[in-house]
């Protein structure tokens, strides 16, 4: 059955749409075909999980802290947010793309990190105003808060393409950092379950 939760991390996602549209318009046409197909594949995963939870199926790995809480709108986009970086990408990579492929899109894959820099802007900003732990990190680090959590967002996805790339070249060493990067996703929505309080 449906709970709804499912708008609070599209909305993020639509943000975050909007932004690879413009991005995709300066690239060539090879790296645009690359990257369009990544977003549409990388977008399935999302309706997956949220077609799982509504017929009360086997919800992913990645999703199931995000439709298993009542939990407030910015904790959701949080937990989407890490769900998909650290769960969805390396699939959406491997199930639709040769290595080859994969290699071909790297380039257009790390550049883009940077053009997503607006959506974690926007979050960031809607976390401090509604959470005040948040608000006073921000202004103890004189900002670098901020500066971190872009490093961190980009690194994660940096470290998706390189699991990706294992898959297949060295199934040994993909089954490694997997389980770390497993570990690591699972740490991230526990802080954000227990360290965020939601001003009224």
């Amino acid at each position: 059955m449906g709970s709804g939760n499912e708008r609070h991390f599209g909305e993020l996602y639509l943000q975050t749409t909007i932004l690879v549209e413009r991005y995709m318009e300066a690239l060539p046409g090879e790296g645009k075909l690359l990257v369009k197909r990544l977003e549409e594949s990388f977008a399935d995963y999302f309706f997956k999980a949220i077609e799982a939870n509504n017929n009360s199926d086997e919800v992913p790995a990645a999703w199931k802290n995000y439709f298993s809480g009542n939990y407030s709108p910015l904790q959701l986009k949080l937990i989407g947010a890490n769900a998909h970086i650290n769960g969805d990408i390396w699939q959406a990579l491997t199930d639709n793309f040769s290595l080859q492929e994969i290699k071909q899109l790297k380039p257009f894959y790390k550049r883009y990190n940077r053009s997503i820099t607006k959506t974690f802007d926007d979050l960031f900003k809607s976390g401090i105003r509604s959470d005040k732990r948040l608000h006073d990190l921000h202004i103890i680090t004189l900002g670098l808060d901020k500066v971190y959590g872009r490093m961190i967002v980009r690194k994660c996805r940096n470290r998706q393409l390189k699991l990706a790339i294992l898959k297949f070249e060295d199934p040994g060493k993909f089954n490694s950092l997997k389980k770390r990067i497993d570990r690591k996703r699972n740490r991230i929505d526990k802080m954000i379950i227990r360290r965020l309080h939601v001003k009224e």
